[in-house]
């Protein structure tokens, strides 16, 4: 699978294809390009995903995954899991017991996802009498490991996209190989650094602040109604939304609705669903009563105005 995609909620699309239900939204402004790939290996799925907007990922991974990640363009200034800044040539996502997702992708980036099943990897670590390091993947979320080690990764996941398997018997070969790789990078005690899983409460709150927006976009809420729902500071929360996220609270959420406008604007099939007949009808659906204010607002961050938008959604 080799697909672009121009919108954040339509990345949120591809990943319903794997069963991960994400809610996605550009933080930075302009018009998004991207592109997911995707080939399944067999007990793992690759990613790799390519954006030139910095958007952020948030919701629920599952009960039994984990993942390997890697930013391979070293562009991990505001690359984030849940939070928490990536270190350079590192692998992330792994931490076993982690349901919830919260992941922030640079612009101009290249990040790829290896993504399996705990169960799974943790049979391959007792086969290869390596349960001790089970410990280290509960409490731990990120591996920084040698550059030159952090290449040839990207090399091979490069490699497995272009060059997917297609026997079971090829895959079950491309699975363990990698299965082994991840195991001599965690073992490597010289060249790999474990990067323990360690947000602070703001941080958390953060995350929370988030979850709870996208739950509660339909609602008109003000900053203190919202800081009151999280048990938090205004000051506590505005100073973590824009440490994090490079904005204040209330324009969060004023990007959620964005989007979920942007969303509606650009799928014919959620405007025959939800009824909608016109762009004020879904302008105000999401709370924003000001035509004006909408639709320089939507400009700025979208980069065309909400008429285009729909235009090419009925010229598909």
């Amino acid at each position: 699978m080799d697909l672009p995609f121009h919108s954040a909620s339509e990345l949120k699309q591809l990943f319903k294809l794997i069963g991960k239900s994400f809610d996605a939204v550009q933080l930075s402004q302009g018009r998004l390009q991207g592109r997911f790939r995707l080939a399944n290996l067999g007990s793992i799925v690759l990613i790799e995903l390519q954006t030139n907007q910095h958007l952020l990922l948030n919701g629920e991974r599952g009960p039994d995954c984990m993942s390997f990640c890697l930013e391979a363009t070293g562009l991990v200034e505001e690359c984030r899991l849940f939070n928490i800044p990536l270190a350079r040539y590192s692998l992330n996502g792994f931490r076993q017991g982690q349901i919830e997702s919260h992941f922030q992708l640079s612009a101009n980036t290249t990040i790829y996802l290896a993504i399996l099943s705990t169960s799974r990897f943790n049979a391959f670590l007792s086969h290869r009498d390596s349960e001790d390091i089970i410990e280290q993947l509960e409490t731990n979320n990120g591996l920084q490991i040698d550059p030159i080690l952090h290449a040839n990764f990207r090399k091979k996941f490069q490699y497995y996209l272009d060059h997917q398997p297609l026997t079971p018997q090829q895959r079950r070969q491309t699975t363990n190989h990698l299965y082994n790789s991840f195991l001599e990078a965690i073992s490597n005690r010289t060249n790999s650094n474990f990067l323990s899983y360690a947000p602070s409460p703001r941080q958390r709150l953060v995350r929370e602040f988030v979850s709870w927006g996208f739950r509660n976009t339909a609602q008109d809420y003000n900053l203190d109604q919202i800081s009151e729902s999280l048990f938090a500071s205004r000051r506590t929360l505005i100073q973590g939304t824009k440490e994090s996220l490079g904005m204040g609270p209330m324009e969060m959420m004023k990007r959620v609705r964005l989007e979920q406008v942007n969303w509606i604007l650009r799928s014919p099939d959620a405007r025959a669903d939800q009824k909608f007949r016109t762009i004020s009808e879904i302008a105000q659906h999401y709370g924003f009563q000001s035509r004006g204010h909408f639709a320089k607002a939507y400009q700025q961050v979208f980069a065309e105005s909400p008429s285009e938008t729909w235009l090419k959604s009925t010229s598909r």
